[in-house]
């Protein structure tokens, strides 16, 4: 990056950039753009792209819903700490 490329970018941005820090500025810019140019270097068109570092997925399976007897109903109800009807009662929690 030129100087003048900079003074242009800090004037867009509305940056005010004093003198004797525009080469420090123009120094680091020029260290980034050489760093992506070696990223740039390794020819990566075969690779897949990757999502995650591992091949690891999700299994997801189909929800079925499955009757159950009325004793392990009762069961279950009887066990709540409070129940109204044939549900659990609990705090309301947003009001």
């Amino acid at each position: 990056m030129l100087k003048e490329e900079l003074e242009t970018t800090a004037s867009l941005a509305r940056i005010d950039i004093k003198e004797e820090e525009k080469a420090k500025y123009l120094s680091d810019i020029n260290g980034m753009f050489d760093y992506i140019e070696i990223l740039q270097e390794p020819d990566v068109a075969s690779l897949k792209p990757t999502t995650h570092v591992t091949e690891l997925r999700n299994v997801w399976r189909e929800d079925i819903v499955k009757i159950c007897s009325k004793e392990v109903i009762d069961r279950m109800l009887n066990s709540a700490p409070s129940r109204e009807g044939t549900f659990y009662k609990i705090q309301k929690v947003i009001e």
